[in-house]
């Protein structure tokens, strides 16, 4: 089983969009958001592998969707570790430097 790490800068993306979503549409949808992203990384446990390849913007990069949020992450096959590196709307332009941009 893969251990998940969520990074700080998917932490706050996490806080941002949980946040934004409880003022607009209302606590509940925001704690089905929160369940649904976790419910996502216990998958990435057991499936590391099983979000879509972005090698456009790292070797190892995937994604996970909550729609209309992407999870970016890396899964480091070495030891075994999934990496959450941001989570964004599936809008966005995601790049490399938007992966260690705040």
């Amino acid at each position: 089983m893969a251990r998940v790490i969520v990074s700080l800068l998917a932490q706050t993306d996490t806080a941002h969009i949980l946040t934004d979503l409880r003022d607009k549409a209302g606590r509940a949808v925001s704690r089905a958001y929160a369940a649904a992203f976790e419910k996502l990384y216990e998958r990435l446990m057991q499936h590391p592998d099983s979000g879509a390849p972005r090698p456009a913007i790292g070797k190892h990069v995937r994604i996970g969707v909550i729609s209309p949020y992407v999870v970016i992450y890396e899964h480091i096959a070495a030891d075994d570790t999934v990496m959450i590196m941001r989570i964004a709307h599936g809008r966005r332009k995601i790049s490399r430097k938007f992966l260690r941009s705040a």
